[in-house]
Formats: C-alpha cells, sequence, structure tokens
C-alpha cells in the first residue's frame, strides 16, 4: 500500500458516506482473551460517530500534503509519519480482524459491567462492499463514572448526571483498511499491547546480523540494548533494512568511514588491532545503529556532511503490508 492507496481507498468511503453505517466495539480490561463485545448505541450517536472519525481520517490522512508512509520495521521515528504494520500481530490487535469477520459478536452487558472495564474501542466503519476499523484507547480521563458529580445543562437550570458516561474524541491511534494495519500514533504501540514482546524477537535478528559480520568486539552490549524499546525498535531495523548490511560493504571501509566522517571521527573508539569497533557508551552505541542505517550523507551538490534520519529512497518500491505482518 502506498498513500495514493490509502487515499483512494478512504475516498471509496467518503463517497459512500449515506450508505455506509457504523458499529462500536469495546475491548475489555482483565479478561482472559481480546475478544471485542459490540456496544448498543442509539442510531443519532452513531450518526454523530460516523461524522466524527470520517472527519477525522480527512484530517489526519486524506487532506495531508505530506504524509510518509513507512514500514513499521524501519520506521525512522518520524512521529508525523503513517506506518505500516509488517511486523507479528500481537493477539489484542487481531481483533480488528474479529469484527470484519464476524457479524454475532455478544453485547456489552451493561447491567454486568462498568464503562471503566473499557480498554480500547473498535470503529467499524462501512458496508457490504467494504469496512475498515479504527482502533482508539479510551484513557481513564474519558470515562466518568458514578463517584464522581457531574452537572449537564437543562433548559435554564443544570442537572446532575446520575449515570456513567464515556467522552468520545476524534483521535485514534490504528486503523485497519483493504487488509492492512496501519499505525497512526507509534508511541501508543511502543507502550500497548504485548508489543515490546514483538519487537524484541525482531531486533534479536538484528543483533544477530551485526555479529555476523565480526565488526564488533563487544558484541554482548547489544544483547543488553534489547531490553529497551527505544533501541530494540532501531535494531530491528538493521535486520529488516540496513543499506550498509544489504550492499556488503566491507568492514574495512566501514572503520574508515568512521576514521573520516566528521560526526564519527573520535565519537568511535576501536580495538588494539584497529580491526573491529568497541562499544564502550551508550554514544557509540547509538552511532552505531545510524552508521549501520547509512545516516551520515554526503550531499553531493554541496559536499557538506549531515545525519539525517527520515531518508525516503527514490530507488526503493513504496511500503507493503497486510493485516497478517507479510
Amino acid at each position: 500500500m502506498n498513500v495514493a492507496d490509502l487515499k483512494a481507498s478512504l475516498q471509496a468511503f467518503y463517497d459512500e458516506y449515506d450508505d455506509i453505517g457504523v458499529s462500536v466495539y469495546a475491548i475489555l480490561k482483565d479478561q482472559d482473551n481480546t475478544a471485542p463485545v459490540k456496544l448498543d448505541i442509539e442510531a443519532d450517536a452513531l450518526g454523530g460517530l460516523k461524522a466524527l472519525f470520517i472527519q477525522s481520517l480527512r484530517d489526519n490522512i486524506s487532506d495531508r500534503d505530506e504524509l510518509p508512509l513507512l514500514n513499521l520495521s524501519s520506521s525512522d521515528e518520524r512521529l508525523d509519519a503513517v506506518y505500516v504494520y509488517d511486523l507479528e500481530i500481537p493477539e489484542e490487535l487481531a481483533a480488528l480482524e474479529t469484527v470484519i469477520a464476524q457479524d454475532n459478536l455478544p453485547l456489552l452487558d451493561l447491567n454486568d459491567q462498568s464503562l471503566s472495564s473499557i480498554k480500547a474501542l473498535l470503529i467499524e466503519i462501512g458496508n457490504n462492499v467494504g469496512q475498515m476499523v479504527l482502533y482508539k484507547t479510551m484513557a481513564p480521563v474519558n470515562i466518568f463514572g458514578r463517584m464522581s458529580f457531574f452537572l449537564k445543562k437543562a433548559a435554564t437550570r443544570l442537572e446532575k448526571i446520575n449515570d456513567e458516561f464515556l467522552r468520545v474524541s476524534a483521535g485514534f491511534q490504528m486503523l485497519r483498511i483493504n487488509g492492512s494495519l496501519l499505525v497512526i500514533d507509534l508511541e501508543t504501540l511502543e507502550r500497548s499491547f504485548g508489543f515490546h514482546d514483538v519487537i524484541k524477537k525482531e531486533a534479536a535478528l538484528g543483533v544477530t546480523a551485526i555479529e555476523s559480520i565480526s565488526l564488533i568486539e563487544n558484541p554482548e552490549v547489544l544483547h543488553e540494548l534489547l531490553d529497551d524499546v527505544k533501541y530494540a525498535r532501531r535494531l530491528t531495523k538493521i535486520a529488516r533494512s540496513s543499506p550498509v548490511l544489504k550492499a556488503g560493504v566491507s568492514n574495512e571501509n566501514i572503520l574508515r568511514f568512521c576514521q573520516t566522517f566528521p560526526n564519527l571521527s573520535g565519537r568511535i573508539r576501536f580495538n588494539e588491532g584497529q580491526d573491529k569497533i568497541v562499544l564502550d557508551t551508550k554514544v557509540s552505541q547509538d552511532l552505531l545503529i545510524k552508521l549501520l542505517m547509512d545516516d551520515f550523507l554526503t550531499s553531493e551538490l554541496t559536499n557538506l556532511h549531515y545525519a539525517s534520519v527520515a531518508k525516503d529512497s527514490v530507488d526503493e518500491e513504496e511500503p507493503q503490508g497486510d493485516l497478517q505482518g507479510n
């Protein structure tokens, strides 16, 4: 899926606005499985939710002139980008597929469950032709329970609200559309869904790839980084999309580059034989990852040197992905 495909897919829903419906499902806290339950919502409220989220899709995706669309496995941490989820899908996120595949999911029993038990909402929008699902986390500040005291405007006076209620804002964190799972809010993904376990497994492949070229004197340091989700995600990029490893750049050339490029010279140490890198500081660990991702550039036009994380290659195809992480 590329940006044009994504916008075209959304436009099909805009064009059929009057004929598409909305269903809302909840994922509950503290349950053994992540099977969603359906919320029974009145028709007028559903119409309002449809308008709210269709406008949110326009604002966050369709109306944006610049919209980076990147594979999650090779993400460069741009917070304004949309990421195609191309890794193993955690069980909780598989619920997005469940609400599309099944029409007979049970209703949430409001006599048995408090609204405070809702962890996330799944907003399914579509018709018999096609559906999309938005994943929206529900923060505690959006769930108002019976223990608090709230007033609402009623004609010329204020009246007490006697029951629980939800505040639903327009934001959402993920979108499932046309078989692809798109991440809108990367920070939320990193904090949730058992994502660290998924990314740690992928990152271990990155460490193995680095060890295979025998460039590092003390590669055990890289294994220690796997428990830090920030570094784990960066190491995942190494396994999947390191331009240096893909091009088979020799260790000799890598070491020479470390000695001569302005941002690296003097900041990375070598062993006594000067044939391997020693990772003895956080700075050197960061620089190694940037080095293997080819983030240190020289402009052919000005001959100036840059360290650039965000690089949209003109040589590669657009990212592709589906809900199975293929």
